[in-house]
């Protein structure tokens, strides 16, 4: 089922903006490469047409790998503008704070793409930004992509006014960061526990001087109308999000993504029963895309990925991890260090 979900899910054309013209830059040929996606070049001169998310992701993933170029998803984030957001950019322009932003972002966000996963944490003192992608498709470089557009816009709509303390990263960091200090004007994590930002909570507050209550009014009001918002997503993709959202902070049970979810536990067990599934196997599902992901596209330690994963005690990963996949967590990461073409199909 998970990698169907990763078939099916859609992203807006114009996340490929400037492709033809970044590709060449770095001396490929786009055509061919788009081709071999199978992703019909003029698609791409309509930003809202639809394209296969998982295509899109491989696209610029065989992208960085053929030019040599680590940071291939930073070059198409520096020609994105807020307007590239269509029309949710007339509600973001006018909303009082990169708080509101981020809040409406998270709301609105099946307008925008069905693959990316903002959440906000704030304690009062430190902001956490994530900025995930669903499993099937978080690849480095949809990953840099996305974190510098969201990094781009809170900075462009709060005329500068908010900084992170850090940008992170799950992965590695590249051979050259010169990219990456040319996007991101703060401090790099790389091998972070998350992707996205954080920041004092005070700046999330920072005010937007061309913020206009009325104008957000009528924009928000467009929005509620527009039909990607009342196509609601069915319950099993819901709950797969929050326990990507919740798993890393050991809180998996279910009782616990129902909180998330605002749903009694007995309503959601009846809801995923509607469609086939139980929790148990979403669970499993998600913590098995996140294994390999983990180890594959990192350095985190064994413990770390089974911490990230909501395991307390190694042992209990490795167990777990040798069940699913009929060797230990180690052995699998050595296997694919001596075999690295093996790397694309995990």
């Amino acid at each position: 089922m998970a990698e169907s979900q990763g078939e099916l899910a859609q992203i807006r054309a114009v996340s490929l903006t400037n492709y033809i013209e970044r590709a060449r830059f770095v001396g490929l040929d786009p055509y061919v490469m788009l081709r071999a996606e199978r992703i019909v070049p003029d698609l791409l001169a309509d930003p809202e047409s639809r394209l296969s998310a998982r295509a899109a992701v491989d696209l610029l993933e065989r992208s960085a790998e053929a030019s040599g170029f680590e940071a291939f998803g930073l070059l198409l984030a520096e020609c994105r503008t807020v307007a590239s957001l269509g029309p949710l950019s007339l509600l973001l322009k006018h909303l009082p704070s990169p708080r509101a932003v981020i809040e409406d972002l998270i709301r609105y966000r099946r307008l925008v793409t069905e693959v990316v996963l903002l959440e906000l944490r704030d304690d009062g003192e430190t902001a956490i930004i994530r900025c995930d992608l669903t499993p099937q498709v978080a690849r480095r470089q949809a990953t840099e992509l996305v974190t510098a557009l969201t990094y781009r816009l809170l900075s462009e709509l709060s005329g500068g006014g908010w900084r992170p303390s850090a940008v992170h990263f799950r992965h590695p960091a590249p051979a050259d960061r010169a990219a990456h200090r040319r996007v991101f004007d703060c401090p790099l994590d790389f091998d972070s526990a998350y992707d996205g930002f954080s920041c004092p909570s005070g700046l999330l507050d920072v005010r937007n001087t061309s913020a206009d209550e009325a104008m957000a009014a009528h924009a928000r009001n467009l929005l509620e109308s527009a039909p990607g918002l009342s196509d609601a997503e069915g319950i099993a993709d819901r709950v797969r999000n929050s326990i990507y959202l919740l798993i890393r902070s050991g809180r998996t049970r279910i009782e616990h993504v129902a909180d998330n979810l605002a749903l009694h536990p007995r309503a959601l067990q009846r809801l995923l029963e509607k469609e086939g599934v139980t929790f148990a196997d979403l669970l499993n599902g998600t913590r098995r895309e996140l294994a390999l992901r983990y180890l594959s596209a990192s350095n985190h330690s064994i413990n770390a990925i089974g911490e990230l994963l909501g395991y307390s005690a190694q042992s209990s990963f490795t167990r777990w991890f040798k069940g699913e996949f009929g060797v230990s967590p180690l052995s699998w990461r050595n296997a694919l260090q001596a075999d690295p073409e093996s790397r694309r199909a995990a």
